[in-house]
């Protein structure tokens, strides 16, 4: 294989050099979204073993032969990658060399049924509660991330800016949510620890550290992505130094220090994006146990007295599909998703 190079990059390369000679002046838009590790920037040389490779979303309203017709004509490398992928049909494809027409990697569909098979609804015809709920983070990581090329009308590039963050009050809910879960569990390792389990204080530790990770990714306006890339997307800054002390030390002490340092930076953050009252961000007692704790409970407070639309208001803290759910089956069907943050709501 030649030397890699970013799947972006190839994506780019792949439809102005092969793609878009072929096409004629038929209407498309074209893009490079959806899954893979190209798209949120993450891919390596390791990435180039299975799905990965000159891959393209072209958006057409009425694709009659297209898929066929790129079959018959595409070249059978682009930059020195090949544009076919084997076996046909497979869920899990590789590029391989062929002598015949091409199993190209290039998804054909009109672009509002792209939408609802990646997120469950059209953007076009606007964007609710509900949608904002039940579209796990990684689908909208999926959706505003990767890169368009060609987009008359800029129809794509509307609908990926209309996802590009929360509105101030669902940011508000989903931050305090947030806080809410890591409330519920702060005092947990420190507990686990006093009673000689030291496995259970490590699991918990862990639960608190994935639960800040995403926490940070949201204080950033940062769609949090799914468990094998959310901590190459976080910021590197002391929380992270902070969150590593508190996963590799065995001794309590530390890591209780460790958890509440990352917390007070995180509480820093929070206090600095001005959307709730401010709360002092240094640890303090758990009752009278005394754990050191950040006292997440108040931020989620905060952060709910500050929501001014009465609709969100209303909303229980159980938060968006992604602090519900702990299903890869479910998250990645839109249909089971909607479903079970549709039960949550008022």
């Amino acid at each position: 294989m030649p030397e890699f190079l970013p799947g972006l990059t190839l994506a780019r390369h792949f439809y102005f050099e092969a793609v878009r000679p072929l096409l004629g002046d038929l209407p498309h838009a074209a893009a490079r979204l959806g899954p893979g590790s190209d798209v949120l920037g993450f891919d390596t040389e390791r990435s180039t073993d299975h799905d990965w490779g000159p891959r393209l979303e072209l958006f057409v309203d009425d694709p009659g032969d297209l898929h066929d017709m790129l079959a018959r004509r595409l070249p059978k490398r682009v930059r020195g990658w090949p544009t076919h992928f084997a076996p046909p049909g497979a869920r899990v494809r590789s590029m391989s060399h062929t002598d015949g027409d091409v199993e190209h990697y290039v998804r054909i569909r009109s672009f509002p049924a792209w939408c609802r098979d990646l997120l469950g609804f059209d953007p076009a015809g606007g964007i609710g509660l509900l949608d904002w709920l039940a579209t796990p983070w990684q689908r909208l990581a999926e959706f505003t991330g990767g890169a368009v090329f060609h987009d008359p009308g800029d129809v794509l590039t509307a609908a990926r800016e209309g996802l590009s963050w929360y509105p101030p009050d669902v940011w508000r809910h989903v931050l305090a949510c947030q806080w809410q879960r890591i409330s519920q569990e702060e005092a947990f390792p420190a507990r686990a620890a006093e009673t000689g389990d030291e496995l259970g204080a490590r699991m918990l530790t862990a639960r608190l550290c994935r639960d800040v990770a995403r926490l940070i990714l949201l204080q950033e306006r940062r769609w949090p992505p799914y468990a094998k890339w959310l901590t190459r997307a976080l910021p590197e800054d002391l929380t992270v130094a902070a969150l590593l002390a508190a996963l590799r030390t065995a001794d309590t002490t530390d890591r209780e220090n460790a958890l509440c340092a990352a917390l007070e930076m995180a509480a820093l953050r929070q206090n600095d994006l001005g959307l709730s009252a401010e709360q002092p961000p240094a640890r303090r007692p758990f009752f009278d146990r005394g754990y050191a704790v950040i006292g997440a409970g108040r931020f989620a407070e905060a952060l709910r007295d500050a929501i001014t639309d009465p609709t969100v208001r209303a909303l229980p803290l159980t938060g968006c599909a992604d602090q519900i759910i702990d299903s890869t089956d479910v998250l990645t069907d839109a249909r089971l998703t909607r479903a079970v943050v549709a039960a949550t709501l008022p």
